[in-house]
């Protein structure tokens, strides 16, 4: 499930459970910090936390504020600056010497966030919300759709991999037949059905596709063999071996090396260890953020 779609159902569950909540969303942020615009959590009148705007620290502080908000029911924004040294002030010891500005909006059966609402998927298009603050302003979010990965295999090491892909929130489907498969909906797939017939036509039918990421279970050799059953040349989408060097052996090791992979290519990021980086962790370009 998408976070977002955490979010809400974490606020219907409260809701029908006669209890109230805040929603709060990440709107803004300066410096160093865990998450990026657009995070979100709902945090309940009993202080249960479902989604993260930090690694955790906010979360109990929100907690611990969270009476006087549910008392008034009105939307605000406030702010968090971890910026200065000092930042013990808040009694948090933030780790991220960053700023966070945080829309707050509480909620009851009589107060529904328009996100519940309101908020409507569309297919697998980038969706547009609209949010709108208190003061007036106005700001535009771009919700991305769910990842999608197509696993073509049946074996014992196809589970390892939608288990870990689930587990990060993509949409998965195990594919055991090529016939009448449609993969226009698909970000990424990975061939391991061990045969090599069914190999070749499911590597014939992702390459004549526009998927982004296609990998291929096995050594190189096997996979020039394959592209050359099928009168094909190795493309830069096309992973053969699949996975990132990790030293996997067992097939839930293998599985995070493959999605490690996949994860990187769909972000365009290096997969280097982020030690030997001289950037931002984040890169403001491709953050799916309120502005």
């Amino acid at each position: 499930m998408h976070e977002i779609e955490k979010v809400i159902a974490a606020c219907r569950s409260t809701i029908d459970q006669n209890r109230r909540g805040v929603l709060v969303t990440l709107i803004r942020t300066q410096g160093s910090t865990y998450r990026r615009a657009g995070a979100r959590v709902v945090i309940t009148e009993s202080g249960e936390a479902f989604g993260a705007v930090s690694g955790g620290c906010l979360e109990r502080d929100l907690a611990a504020r969270i009476r006087p908000w549910l008392d008034d029911m009105q939307p605000r924004v406030i702010t968090y600056d971890a910026s200065r040294a000092d930042d013990m002030i808040f009694g948090l010891g933030l780790g991220c010497r960053g700023v966070l500005e945080l829309f707050v909006e509480p909620f009851d059966a009589a107060h529904v966030p328009p996100l519940v609402t309101d908020f409507r998927r569309n297919g697998r298009e980038p969706v547009e919300w609209t949010m709108r603050l208190p003061d007036g302003e106005t700001l535009v979010e771009l919700i991305r759709p769910r990842r999608a990965l197509a696993i073509f295999g049946s074996g014992a090491d196809v589970a390892p991999v939608a288990d870990l892909a689930r587990t990060i929130g993509w949409r998965i489907d195990v594919i055991m037949t090529r016939a009448s498969v449609d993969v226009s909906d698909y970000d990424a797939a990975v061939v391991m059905t061990h045969n090599f017939d069914r190999d070749a036509d499911a590597l014939q039918l992702l390459l004549r596709s526009q998927i982004a990421y296609i990998g291929l279970l096995g050594p190189k050799s096997r996979g020039d063999e394959l592209l050359a059953e099928i009168g094909a040349t190795r493309k830069p989408r096309f992973h053969n071996p699949v996975g990132l060097d990790l030293g996997s052996e067992t097939p839930e090791e293998i599985a995070l090396s493959v999605i490690a992979e996949i994860q990187a290519v769909l972000n365009r990021r290096s997969a280097r260890a982020l030690r030997e980086l001289n950037a931002p962790i984040h890169d403001p370009a491709n953050t799916p953020a309120c502005a």
